[in-house]
Formats: C-alpha cells, sequence, structure tokens
C-alpha cells in the first residue's frame, strides 16, 4: 500500500514477559523508541468507555484510542490502539482531527490477525453516519461550548485546559466546527482525558478535575465547565457565536462580518466585537398556511351602504357618455364612495374567493441526506459538499490528487468526474484543469506552449527590420 492509503497500527497491553506496558503487536518491524514517546499519553482514565487523542509524533500524526479490559484502576487493564497516518507536515494529514474524533472510538475492532497496515478506505467508511450523529449532538448541546469558545477567543494563541461537564468528543467536535469558521484555525492535537496539564503536545486537554498545585501548568488558559464566568466583552461574542451555530446560522454569521481565509487572525475577533454594536436585524414572519385536513369557508362580504351626501358640496354632473357607449347599451353608474365593480375580494383568513388564485408558497427545501461513503473518494466527495472556502477546497484537492496515485487509472477515470461541477463550485479553471487533467489521461502529451517569438507583433517588426536592412546593402553597393 501506499503511504497515502495505509495507516499502520501499535497494541499497547500488559506485557508479562516484561512485567509492564509496552507494544504486543504492531504492522512496524520495529516499534522501538514508540512507548518512550507515547507512554505519558496512554493512560485512558478511570472512567469506561474510550478516550481519544491526537498527536504529532516524529513528523506523522498519530491517534489513539484507549480503554480499559477491566473494571479495576490498573495499568494491567489498559489497552490502547495507536494509528499511525500521513506526515504532520501536511495540513490535511489523515486521519484528520474529525476522523479521529467520529471513528477513532470504534476502531478497536479493526486491527487485523497478522501485522499488516489497515486500508484508509475501510477506516473512513462509517465516516458520513459517525460525523451526522456527532453534528446533530454537538448542536444540540452547543450552549455549553460558550466558555470554552470564550478562552479560546481570548487567547486565540494559547493551548486550553478543560474540566469538562459532558461528553469531552462532543464538546471537542463543536468547538472544531466553531473555531474553524470563525478563527479559520482550530486545534490539531487534542486529548479528551488527562490527569494533569503539565504535558506538551496537546492543543487542547480535558480533565475531570484540577490537578494539585505541582501538576499545574502556567502556560495553558483554563476553562472551568463546573463555574463558568462570561461576563465580559468575549463572553457576550462567545454566546452570539455558539447561539448562531446551534442555530446553523453560523456560516451566515461569518458571511455577513466579511470574513474570508484572507482575514487575520486579529482582525476576525475585531469583527466580532463590531457585530456586537450593530442593533439587531428584525426577523420577517413566516406566513402561516392553514393545514389542508381543517378547510374553512369563506366568510360572506359585509353589505354595502352608501355613504349619506353632503349638502354643502353637490356632486359635479357626470359628462356626457359617449356616442359608442350609447350606442352600445345603458351604462352602469356606480354611487360616489363605492369602489368600482372588480374581482371578488380575498379573506385574510380563509381560502381565496372564487374567480381569484392565491400566490403558490415557495416549496420547502429536503434536508440533505448524509452520503454513504464507501471509500476514501466517497469521503473526498463529501468533504468537498461541505467545503466553503477556496482554501478547504485546495487542501481537499491536494489530497484527491495523492490518494489518486496510489489507485489503478481506469478506477479513477471512472469516478473522478463527480469532483468536478464541487471543484468548480470553490476554485477557478485554471488551478482545477491541470491537476484533473493529469489524473484522468496521465499519458497525455502536455499542451503545447507557443513561442513569444512567434507572435505577430514581431514577426511585423522582424519584415520592417530586414526592409530596412536590404535597402541599406543595395544603398551601399549602388554607391
Amino acid at each position: 500500500m501506499g503511504r497515502y492509503s495505509s495507516v499502520d497500527w501499535i497494541l499497547f497491553e500488559w506485557d508479562e514477559r516484561r512485567t509492564g506496558l509496552g507494544p504486543v503487536r504492531s504492522s512496524l518491524e520495529d516499534t522501538r523508541g514508540w512507548y518512550h514517546q507515547l507512554g505519558p499519553w496512554l493512560d485512558p482514565g478511570p472512567a469506561p468507555g474510550v478516550s481519544v487523542c491526537r498527536l504529532m509524533v516524529d513528523g506523522r500524526v498519530v491517534v489513539l484510542s484507549r480503554t480499559r479490559t477491566g473494571g479495576s484502576d490498573s495499568r494491567r487493564t489498559i489497552r490502547v490502539q495507536a494509528y499511525l497516518g500521513g506526515s504532520a507536515a501536511n495540513a490535511s494529514a489523515m486521519p484528520n482531527v474529525r476522523q479521529a474524533l467520529a471513528l477513532a472510538p470504534g476502531w478497536s475492532s479493526l486491527l487485523p490477525a497478522d501485522p499488516e497496515p489497515l486500508d484508509l478506505a475501510v477506516l473512513l467508511r462509517p465516516y458520513a453516519d459517525s460525523s451526522a450523529a456527532l453534528d446533530r449532538r454537538a448542536r444540540a448541546e452547543a450552549p455549553a461550548l460558550a466558555p470554552i469558545v470564550c478562552e479560546a477567543l481570548r487567547g486565540h494563541r494559547e493551548p486550553l485546559s478543560v474540566v469538562a461537564q459532558g461528553e469531552a468528543v462532543v464538546q471537542l467536535w463543536g468547538l472544531v466546527d466553531i473555531l474553524d469558521l470563525v478563527l479559520g484555525r482550530y486545534p490539531e492535537t487534542f486529548s479528551t482525558y488527562e490527569s494533569d496539564d503539565l504535558k506538551q503536545g496537546a492543543e487542547v486537554i480535558f480533565l475531570q478535575q484540577w490537578p494539585g498545585p505541582s501538576s499545574r501548568a502556567s502556560h495553558r488558559r483554563r476553562v472551568d465547565l463546573r463555574a463558568p464566568d462570561q461576563s465580559d466583552l468575549y463572553g457576550e461574542m462567545a454566546a452570539m457565536v455558539v447561539d448562531a451555530y446551534a442555530g446553523r446560522r453560523l456560516p451566515d454569521l461569518v458571511k455577513r462580518l466579511r470574513i474570508n481565509d484572507g482575514t487575520a487572525l486579529e482582525e476576525r475577533v475585531e469583527l466580532l466585537r463590531a457585530a456586537l454594536r450593530e442593533p439587531p436585524k428584525p426577523v420577517p414572519a413566516e406566513p402561516r398556511t392553514p393545514p389542508p385536513s381543517e378547510p374553512r369557508t369563506p366568510s360572506p362580504p359585509e353589505p354595502w351602504t352608501p355613504p349619506p351626501p353632503e349638502p354643502s358640496e353637490p356632486a359635479p354632473a357626470p359628462p356626457p357618455a359617449p356616442a359608442s357607449a350609447v350606442a352600445s347599451g345603458p351604462r352602469t353608474r356606480v354611487p360616489a364612495g363605492r369602489p368600482a365593480p372588480g374581482p371578488a375580494p380575498v379573506s385574510q383568513e380563509g381560502p381565496p374567493a372564487s374567480g381569484t388564485r392565491a400566490p403558490a408558497a415557495p416549496p420547502a427545501r429536503p434536508e440533505a441526506q448524509p452520503v454513504a461513503v464507501r471509500d476514501a473518494f466517497d469521503y473526498f466527495l463529501a468533504e468537498l459538499a461541505e467545503a466553503t472556502t477556496a482554501g478547504a477546497a485546495r487542501g481537499i484537492l491536494r489530497d484527491v490528487h495523492a490518494w489518486a496515485r496510489t489507485r489503478p487509472p481506469a478506477d479513477v477515470r471512472s469516478r473522478l468526474h463527480a469532483l468536478v461541477p464541487e471543484l468548480e463550485r470553490l476554485l477557478p479553471d485554471d488551478e482545477v484543469n491541470p491537476i484533473l487533467r493529469d489524473l484522468l489521461d496521465p499519458d497525455a502529451p502536455a499542451e503545447a506552449v507557443r513561442s513569444a517569438w512567434l507572435d505577430p507583433r514581431w514577426l511585423v517588426l522582424a519584415a520592417v527590420l530586414l526592409v530596412v536592412l536590404v535597402l541599406q546593402v543595395v544603398t551601399t553597393i549602388l554607391r
């Protein structure tokens, strides 16, 4: 397998021969040094379930899925699976943050009996369903994120320590979504459980309680969800952003504030601060339509009563009728103050009167259904459908190019056309066409580039100079 389509793994368990915790199986031939680098991060915590950790170690992305095989809080019950992904130098190295949060807790049953690397497509197969469920939970529990977002806005370049109330994986999912849109960056490394916050290497760590004074780190900002404090301007900005995220209005808020890929980090915070000073815009109420099962009868029109004549101002005499009107028959006279005959009035509460047509309500837009991800290609297609910026599309396009180099060309050509509409939506043609042409037909010759010397202007100038030169030679000979 290629380095972009496979993931190495190491299984850490209690080793009776070594009488200690260490690597017992792996797809790597040599695991020396990995225990010393990953050893401080192998504690899954006392709670049942799986805790997840994503780190950058030796230039590679490492995802730890940590659990216990028994009820006791002993090192003998620890079971940790380490998944070694792509190069950490690549901003979109897999498994990425969202993949680790959505899938790592369920990877425990995928380790093969033979020491072979795992197929990346197999690891990513259930991503669509898992991410959709995690997204719904994160939005439903979004109010708990406000204190974390507040500190992330206040110190947007400092690591965080969070004493969590709730499930850390769900809170991290929402935090990544919010910070990605608002700040343009989000924590790439994290741990959903730690007993202290002294260790370096994770931008966000979650604890069950604050450690003692000797185990506290001074380089981290601290967030206590048990006693949140959001009484300042950053708290108001966080509340605004979290409320928009819960209501799926955050992309519209970012677009209204004109925050894009090129906006600097400090300028983004200033734009959020300015948004708090703007008066809220009224939201138009949606028209209510009666259900079809309960028809209403139109109310009868009120009888018209002619107004009393005014004695002080006699009504002017009507103008003489034209000959055409006299010839055609008697003309209907409309009393003063009475509206001219026209279409029947439409009741505001009931259905429209006969002879008139009410404007049709716009059809409701169906909710997007999650895309079934069968392999890595379907994952790229789902990621492109959710991408909103050109920078995100470029990163996905680079991953597609690297992935396609590890697959048969016929398979790539048969499916690559599905990416074209999404890529053209986000990127100009001069960026998309060269890469797609290379993937669709790698054996095709490159387009010939016309030499600048064949420009018609240069040819005309050369002809003029040649004529001048010939005239000079002829003149010299005649002398």
